[in-house]
């Protein structure tokens, strides 16, 4: 005699089908909630520095993500002189690959007027186009999510 698989109460199959659809809204809504909030961060960092011309000395290339990952970026090395005449070499608190700018270059840096070794380049164009693609994905997800509780809404 064969065996069959014990069969789930109905109510206990659809509420476990809800878990998809709300796991899609709930990772696009953080999706999108990170990155506008490390958007509107780095605003507020970049309207609080202040501005000088500095040279990019060095890149140092650091791993970033979990241990074991090949992921890199290029943290650029900044030399400036302060209003006061005090030169500051820091390296760049934000790092980029492809990197922003070679050794040699010629560049703007924000730094902290309170702690000039914090100190970045201008995040220009490429800080909004990431931010962007992760709220389109996270847009993404959540139409996704709405797709699939609503098929949820029809077949349950």
């Amino acid at each position: 005699m064969g065996t069959t698989a014990p069969v789930l109460p109905v109510a206990v199959t659809s509420a476990v089908a809800w878990f998809f659809p709300a796991g899609f809204l709930l990772i696009g809504g953080g999706m999108i909630a990170l990155a506008v909030k490390a958007k509107r961060r780095r605003a507020r960092w970049e309207a609080a520095a202040a501005r000088t011309s500095g040279e990019v000395t060095d890149l140092r290339w650091q791993s970033v993500g979990q241990a074991g990952d090949s992921n890199l970026l290029a943290f650029p090395v900044l030399r400036f002189s302060l209003p006061d005449g005090r030169t500051v070499e820091t390296q760049s608190s934000w790092g980029t690959n492809p990197p922003a700018a070679k050794p040699g270059a010629q560049v703007t840096v924000l730094y902290d007027p309170g702690d000039p070794t914090s100190a970045s380049l201008p995040a220009g164009g490429t800080a909004a186009v990431v931010s962007g693609v992760i709220i389109a994905l996270g847009c993404l997800l959540i139409v996704v999510g709405l797709a699939a509780a609503a098929f949820l809404v029809v077949v349950l």
